[in-house]
């Protein structure tokens, strides 16, 4: 796909976070979005406990398991069927697919707001069977949240999730030009290494003084 115009991928490593996802993603989304691509695609390091950081960036989240691959306990363990949109099996003509299905719906039947959406569609990718099928569950997934509100409550929270993160960055600039820059920090670890104080009281002393 890199040589087709009117794809342009981008690979960004995570950098330390632990949400799955780099801290510059939403930023590059936005480039995107602006840029003119209609469609973005926004792909997780992986499936883990901590991979959830796709539910503030993405409109629809898919997970995609495996059978036979321990995605099941894994799934479960993980609690990444809460943030699941659309679920896609893929090598689906590995033995255990159906019994992964039959697993996916147990768990969702738990979940009381996954009682009206709930699609899982069997796809093997690398001979493109179901693929067409999964775009048209992606799709249906879009008319679905549009319709009844979903996608403006998820595009409100996530501009305001957004607007906390910049402030949440500014404020730990500010603090840490006051403080660390200035070697007042090592001051603070002194005393409390001292028993002079302790982390609460410094903390406490510090936003209050941040804060007159």
């Amino acid at each position: 796909l890199t040589l087709d115009e009117g794809v342009f991928i981008r690979s960004m490593g995570t950098r330390g976070s632990l949400g799955g996802l780099s801290h510059k993603t939403a930023d590059a989304v936005k480039v995107m979005d602006a840029f003119g691509k209609d469609i973005i695609f926004v792909e997780t390091v992986g499936v883990g406990q901590s991979e959830v950081d796709i539910v503030r960036a993405a409109d629809t989240t898919m997970v995609v398991l495996i059978p036979g691959m321990g995605d099941d306990i894994q799934a479960i363990k993980a609690g990444i069927l809460e943030i699941g949109d659309v679920f896609a099996i893929n090598k689906s003509d590995l033995d255990g697919s159906d019994k992964l299905v039959r697993e996916i719906n147990m768990m969702l039947d738990l979940d009381d707001h996954m009682s009206d959406w709930r699609p899982i569609r069997k796809v093997v990718a690398n001979r493109g069977e179901g693929i067409a099928e999964l775009v048209d569950t992606i799709e249906e997934h879009r008319a679905h949240i549009e319709g009844n509100g979903v996608l403006t409550e998820r595009r409100t929270r996530r501009t305001r999730d957004e607007m906390m993160d910049i402030l949440h960055a500014g404020v730990r600039r500010h603090i840490e030009h006051r403080i660390v820059d200035t070697g007042r920090l090592d001051d603070y670890v002194a005393q409390i290494k001292a028993h002079e104080t302790d982390p609460y009281t410094v903390v406490g002393d510090v936003m209050a003084e941040m804060l007159s």
